[in-house]
């Protein structure tokens, strides 16, 4: 597949990632100190061969960490971003203890001294990571005693071995996780809360817990550390915390420690190994954890690699992510597949990890892309519910189930507080994790502005002088950015502010003095940050101007479908939206969401400037309010369009898959309103163009828009029983790129599926292809026997074939038999003993 196409900002993001190694070593050189007249300059990255006097960062032998979190509560968000917290704590998140069964104190084990109870597996730690940051970024004084009674359980249910958190029955996974006696899963989630709890409280029996159980770790037999699959998957995770330990104490087997759990994990290295979206948003940058150690090139470039080949394969669409409705499939691509929320949530985490090991601005452009353009549409404005699934296009939020075009059955788009357990406890982490990273230490005692959105920072910055800095600005709406700076007394230190990729232009202001544009003419290499160093005295303020022009992008893997975007922010179609409550908690009921107005519509844009023909209007900034809604956000697009007729829904609500553009449409032009994906709950943002010209593509309506008459004695709630009659040929009958029929997980059992005609016509032969999937290790076999029906006259009749129906693989098998009127056909098959069987399609001629 191609990669996304788009103007000079995919240049440059190519520039900063394809020579990343001598990314990190450019840079360290340009960052002379001044010598107290204002220093502007562009570098590659703040520098990456010294180590922050102020805070914690990596110590020998580690690489240096060219920017360093800080401690919670260093930075807070302001204005919208601080609202998005503030509504998180006070929406279903916030009050989770009340709706979630896996939060119930009594005989949770978690909260019970020897590991026993109920519920003890991810869940708990899941949502306190989000929680206990909430409310420390909120100074939530109840939250924060709510948490501190979890964060107490997990310490005091340390044994003397040094394993701490449930096990035995009391550590039972909700959904299959392992086969090994301990699952560390888990307690890697609760290692980030634990971290969290000591950066506000310094309360030293964290250190304490954490040491001790490293050391348990340590006497694991080889054969049950990190066993399949969860904990195997992600185990990264419990690598940076073995750095985030290490860091703070020094222990040297710690480094032994780390040398084992990569050696444990799956092999992120080499090649993608596992295709569930979570996985792979969590783990994909794990090797590049441990190059801060190894200091080998191919553990940092296989970050880059494996976000690069996802997108290629799965990731041709708008906001960030990627179609993977629970895992990737082939032959799944289209931007109506769709993500989980939490996906979304630890992809921003795995990019804010990235920018922080490597100081590569590209991390935080990505972050950004999920964080405003996916994140926000998968939760209710008010926080009121979330939706399992997500897409880029998504024309109806329902209850009903949507497999097979999505690969989960049930119910995966209804808003909810109270179901979608994974994502509804680990999405808390997204926004208070976000905050945090606004605003990072570096190497020579200086800050750096990784995000724009409004926030503030109190850190200690030069010869250890206190510096409290006030971001005024309404990014990503706005290209305005207003920093107030004000030290304690006057010092010397540097700022460096990330230049996004997608900016071509910007300008530096200080004292609203003249602006300066220091990469004006500067080496594609040295674009990265702008580098401001000076005497700092209080009252001075920076501005920083980043110009948003629209942009088309062109996804060429997707039928060359094209997304617009102006600055950080990608646009939607604005689809008027009927909520409908649900029946779930009454203080959050959530709901569905129907589409009230047209939604297929096809962009007319210049063939010569794409760009051109866009309206920029502008609103009032939100108060009080989430700027993720239709009415509140502040920025708005006018394009124009055609309808597409013939692009319909399909039976299961999904809206119809992409066709070539540009597409055929002989309707008139309308003027039509693009907002912010963020802001659109339903959304077509990856877009056909239409056109009345003679080059334009006929769009058809596909068997799946149309009405077929088809049924089964028994589908499995993933698959379709239309998938005999929907017209796709199988590549072989282990084909998952198309719908299948299977009975599963009914086993060695009479069965039968059938279709009937819209009217009786003449049929001489029927063709019949199984699914067997024994090529992916699973359980479907073509079957012990089966046999052709046909209804004549009402009545189903077995008619006299020249021989028996074959139960090959990999080809149609038919049986021919003297022409009859027939209504409809039905194969009966007993399957085979111990398997279940399925077909892909079915042919009567």
């Amino acid at each position: 597949m191609n990669t996304p196409t788009a103007p000079a900002a995919g240049k440059r993001e190519l520039t900063r990632t394809n020579t990343l190694a001598a990314w990190l070593v450019s840079g360290a050189a340009v960052c002379a100190p001044s010598l107290g007249a204002d220093d502007i300059k562009g570098v590659a990255h703040p520098p990456t061969d010294s180590r922050n006097s102020h805070y914690i960062s990596n110590r020998e032998p580690l690489l240096a960490s060219p920017l360093v979190k800080l401690p919670i509560g260093s930075v807070r968000g302001e204005g919208w971003l601080k609202k998005q917290v503030e509504l998180q704590a006070a929406g279903f998140h916030g009050h989770l203890t009340e709706i979630s069964q896996f939060l119930k104190k009594e005989k949770n084990a978690w909260l019970s001294k020897d590991g026993q109870g109920e519920y003890g597996w991810e869940e708990v730690p899941y949502w306190l990571k989000g929680f206990i940051a909430a409310a420390y970024l909120t100074d939530n004084k109840a939250q924060i005693a709510e948490a501190t009674v979890w964060i107490e359980g997990a310490i005091a249910s340390q044994e003397p071995s040094g394993m701490f958190g449930p096990r035995g029955h009391g550590a039972k996974s909700t959904v299959s996780s392992t086969d090994g006696p301990l699952d560390l899963w888990p307690n890697m989630v609760m290692l980030n809360c634990l971290q969290t709890y000591y950066e506000a409280t310094g309360d030293p029996r964290v250190i304490d817990l954490v040491t001790r159980y490293f050391k348990f770790q340590m006497t694991i037999p080889e054969k049950d550390l990190f066993p399949p699959y969860w904990q195997q998957q992600r185990a990264a995770d419990n690598l940076a915390s073995v750095y985030w330990l290490y860091n703070h104490t020094g222990d040297t087997f710690l480094l032994d420690l780390a040398k084992r759990v990569h050696a444990h994990t799956v092999n992120w290295t080499d090649a993608i190994p596992d295709w569930h979206n979570v996985n792979m948003s969590q783990a994909f940058g794990g090797p590049a954890t441990f190059y801060q150690q190894s200091k080998e090139a191919r553990h940092l470039a296989a970050a880059e690699r494996n976000w690069r080949q996802i997108r290629e394969m799965y990731g041709q669409v708008p906001g960030g992510m990627f179609g993977s409705d629970e895992n990737c499939r082939p032959g799944f691509a289209d931007p109506r597949q769709a993500v989980e929320t939490c996906g979304m949530a630890e992809m921003m985490l795995s990019c804010e990890r990235l920018v922080s090991i490597t100081a590569n601005p590209v991390w935080a452009d990505r972050a950004e892309d999920v964080a405003f353009n996916s994140l926000p549409a998968a939760i209710m404005p008010d926080f009121s519910g979330l939706r399992y699934l997500t897409a880029p296009n998504h024309v109806q939020s329902d209850k009903s189930s949507k497999a097979p075009g999505l690969q989960n059955g049930g119910n995966m788009y209804q808003m909810r507080a109270d179901d979608h357990r994974c994502c509804q406890h680990n999405f808390g982490h997204a926004w208070p994790y976000f905050v945090q990273h606004h605003w990072m230490a570096t190497g020579d005692n200086g800050l750096a502005a990784v995000f724009y959105s409004p926030s503030s920072v109190a850190a200690k910055v030069g010869d250890g002088t206190k510096v409290t800095i006030t971001t005024s600005s309404n990014y990503p709406f706005d290209e305005t950015i207003v920093y107030s700076i004000d030290p304690e007394k006057t010092a010397e230190f540097p700022m460096y502010l990330r230049v996004p990729g997608w900016c071509e232009s910007p300008s530096v202001a200080i004292n609203r003095g003249a602006p300066v544009s220091p990469l004006k003419d500067a080496a594609a290499d040295s674009r990265g940050f702008i580098r401001v160093e000076r005497m700092w005295k209080k009252g001075d303020t920076l501005t920083f101007s980043l110009p948003m022009g629209v942009r088309v992008r062109t996804w060429k893997g997707n039928h060359n479908s094209v997304s617009v975007d102006r600055g950080p922010l990608t646009y939607s179609l604005k689809i008027k939206e009927r909520y409908q409550p649900s029946d779930g908690p009454a203080a959050f009921p959530g709901g569905e969401i129907w589409p009230e107005s047209p939604w297929n519509y096809g962009l007319v844009l210049d063939e010569n400037n794409p760009a051109a023909g866009f309206e920029v209007v502008k609103g009032a900034a939100p108060t009080g309010q989430s700027p993720f809604t239709q009415d509140g956000v502040p920025i708005s697009l006018k394009a124009r369009g055609r309808r597409i007729p013939e692009w319909k829904q399909d039976y299961l609500g999904l809206v119809g898959l992409l066709q070539d553009s540009p597409a055929k449409s002989a309707e008139p032009i309308e003027t039509v309103t693009l907002i912010p994906m963020g802001a659109a709950r339903l959304r077509v943002s990856a877009f056909p163009t239409a056109s009345d010209a003679p080059n334009a593509h006929q769009w058809t309506i596909p068997p799946e828009a149309k009405n077929i008459k088809v049924s089964a004695s028994h589908c499995y709630g993933s698959d379709t029983v239309r998938a005999v009659a929907d017209g796709l040929v199988p590549r072989n009958s282990s084909d998952h790129s198309i719908p299948r029929l299977t009975w599963w997980d009914h086993r060695g059992t009479r069965e039968w599926v059938e279709h009937e005609f819209d009217s009786p016509r003449e049929v001489r032969k029927v063709l019949v292809y199984w699914f067997d999937d024994e090529p992916a290790n699973g359980k479907c076999r073509t079957p012990k026997s089966a046999k052709v029906m046909v209804r004549v006259g009402g009545k189903w009749v077995e008619p006299q074939t020249l021989g028996p129906l074959g139960v090959a693989k990999d080809s149609f098998n038919q049986v021919t038999f003297e022409a009859v009127k027939a209504e409809g056909v039905r194969v009966e098959v007993e399957l085979r003993e111990g398997f279940s069987g399925g077909v892909l399609e079915i042919r009567a001629e």
